[in-house]
């Protein structure tokens, strides 16, 4: 047990951490939170709400500085911590037959460490763009108790009102079974009354899919599908660009702020055209000027609008820079040349269908209690599954994101190739 411990923490924990970044372009370029606090399981940063309102020329030196207000209002904003793990299991025999036996051991782990942080990571970016409850596609029709068909999200037809600013299949960029796997445990319905059991999903690739559970679960035409966790409850994912740069205003919330707040209601565009150059460069100058200067900005697209844009460039005879734009991990793209500077614009496949995310990156954080690290942190980081014997390994992430100036960042949807 020491030795596949050892290994655990020595070798596949440094895999999984060094390679994670290159699986989310996105939320790979959010830097750290130094100022976030974990206050009754929430992150909590400072936010600025006002400009500095005590500017002021004086008329000679006799008169009076505006002191009325100290200078910029600042508020505390809020974003849950979110719970994020990753398990795999291993047999007993298994463990006896390579134990003692290091490359042995790190054989065993290494195509379950492969796959987790792969896919650990790209549900991680996916969650980028979600608004924290974790629904990845709705119910048309129900057949029996054990099988029914989905197709792609639709604020128009979900039951479930929570679910802002989705259209159906735009591009057909995202598909009805883009998220849900065998054996994913996935809540039907609003508030996830029903859970059922992934135990195969036919044309996952497809705008409509079929699922199979193992076990009946009542579901209805547009009941939405959530991802759920292993007691059969709902989950609630990142509070990503679905909640920071979304249609709702006023007096609704983001971060504890009201959306009415100066600078806390982003550039947010949902006219259902073809993509156009000048809607990009205007959304980007719109946002633009309630950044900080120096702040870096990159716009992300899925597969067609990507596409779309790079014959957007062709058609008005734009050369692509011979050094394209870069971000860390080392992604490439294409870019857009505004008043303000050069915009790259990066292919991420976790963008939803049809829309254009522009976004100021250093108005955007990432809080994290601390990096990713097994759940056992003693001298086992495998436990034994009770009544089995079989043993587990589960990753754990507490993190979350959070926007600073979400009137900085832009957001196109219902944008076609």
């Amino acid at each position: 047990m020491s030795n596949y411990s050892n290994v655990l923490r020595e070798v596949i924990l440094p895999y999984i951490q060094d390679n994670f970044p290159a699986q989310k372009i996105t939320l790979n370029q959010f830097k750290k939170a130094a100022d976030a606090q974990v206050i009754n399981n929430n992150f909590h940063v400072p936010l600025r709400t006002t400009r500095h309102g005590g500017i002021t020329s004086l008329a000679n030196d006799g008169n009076n500085l505006n002191s009325n207000v100290p200078g910029a209002s600042f508020s505390r904003g809020s974003v849950p911590v979110r719970d994020h793990t990753g398990a795999f299991r291993l047999t007993d025999l298994s463990m006896k037959a390579s134990s003692g036996d290091r490359l042995a051991i790190k054989s065993s782990f290494d195509e379950q460490a492969q796959t987790l942080v792969s896919d650990f990571g790209r549900d991680m970016n996916r969650q980028v763009y979600g608004q924290n409850i974790n629904a990845v596609s709705q119910v048309i029709g129900s057949t029996s108790g054990t099988e029914f068909t989905i197709t792609q999200l639709n604020s128009a037809t979900a039951d479930d009102g929570r679910v802002l600013d989705r259209y159906g299949s735009v591009n057909g960029d995202i598909t009805a079974g883009e998220y849900i796997y065998a054996n994913a445990i996935i809540g039907v319905g609003t508030a996830y009354l029903n859970i059922g059991t992934v135990s195969s999903i036919e044309n996952p690739g497809g705008t409509i899919g079929t699922v199979y559970l193992t076990g009946a679960t009542a579901s209805a035409a547009n009941d939405t599908v959530f991802i759920a966790d292993g007691s059969g409850g709902g989950t609630a994912g990142m509070n990503g660009v679905g909640d920071a740069l979304n249609s709702l205003t006023g007096t609704n919330l983001y971060a504890g702020v009201a959306r009415s707040t100066t600078g806390w209601s982003p550039q947010f565009g949902s006219t259902s055209e073809a993509l156009s150059l000048n809607e990009m460069q205007l959304k980007f100058l719109q946002g633009n000027k309630f950044a900080r200067e120096g702040d870096k900005y990159a716009c992300f697209v899925n597969i067609s609008l990507y596409n779309k844009f790079g014959q957007l460039l062709t058609a008005m005879r734009r050369t692509v820079s011979s050094t394209p734009p870069e971000l860390s991990a080392g992604w490439s793209g294409l870019s857009f040349d505004v008043g303000a500077g050069m915009v790259g614009v990066f292919l991420d496949n976790q963008v939803p269908d049809g829309e254009v995310v522009i976004l100021d990156l250093d108005s955007w954080s990432l809080c994290q209690v601390q990096d990713m690290s097994w759940a056992e942190q003693g001298a086992d980081s495998l436990l034994r599954i009770s009544q089995t014997l079989n043993y587990e390994a589960a990753l754990v992430w507490y993190a979350n994101v959070i926007c600073r100036a979400p009137a900085a960042n832009a957001r196109l949807t219902q944008k076609s190739d």
